[in-house]
């Protein structure tokens, strides 16, 4: 879709999207590392005028979901919405620096908006999201649905072929397969997945193909 750019960084290759909205703004999708200066570097071709990004929608907060959220925030002044506040407890930077030695650091930043789980439609770039909690793979896990785009950004929740991992703290696998069935898949099989990692897939294709889908 060329309403959709897709930036892959950081140490985990995940994708950070840019959405162009019909008021002709734009709405980010999770913020990897990187992000924020690829952006920037699109601008000539994205847009002639100032680039306007005017909210920054976080799947998770797992470091490699929010490893630029901060800068984000300083470049482009966008808002950021996500399931709770910002906590090292969600990142897991300091198991993923002491347990696998990655070189991370977070820097904290302010959201914005908490997308609680009573909050189910919000109104971004002109367009009604539909939001899905689906834990499991993450306590703070949000998919972002554009059912009249036929669009999904549903970060680790599921990927083409495979599901979020749920061996982290917080994750449970019950919960995550249970929302993947409930929130997910029961989605017109035309829809398009965007994830947070590898590449996107449909509604469709995840039926008949992801083996973790009973």
């Amino acid at each position: 879709m060329d309403r959709i750019r897709v930036y892959t960084g950081g140490v985990a290759s995940c994708n950070g999207y840019l959405f162009k909205t019909k008021d002709n703004s734009y709405v980010a999708v999770d913020a990897p590392s990187g992000f924020a200066d690829w952006i920037y570097s699109k601008k000539p071709d994205i847009i002639i005028t100032d680039l306007l990004i005017t909210d920054l929608l976080i799947t998770h907060q797992h470091f490699d979901h929010v490893e630029d959220a901060c800068r984000m925030r300083q470049i482009f002044g966008c808002r950021i919405h996500a399931g709770q506040p910002y906590t090292e407890d969600l990142t897991l930077e300091k198991m993923a620096r002491d347990a696998w030695g990655l070189p991370l650091n977070v820097q904290p930043f302010v959201v914005d908006e908490i997308l609680t789980p009573d909050i189910h439609t919000a109104n971004w770039g002109g367009l009604l999201w539909h939001l899905h909690q689906v834990p499991g793979h993450s306590p703070d896990s949000i998919v972002y649905d554009l059912p009249d785009e036929g669009i999904m950004f549903t970060g680790d929740v599921i990927f083409a072929g495979s599901i979020g991992r749920t061996d982290l703290p917080g994750g449970n696998l019950r919960l995550l397969k249970q929302g993947i069935e409930k929130k997910v898949l029961n989605q017109p099989a035309t829809t398009m997945i965007f994830p947070g990692h590898g590449p996107y897939t449909t509604v469709k294709n995840e039926l008949l193909t992801n083996p973790f889908i009973s």
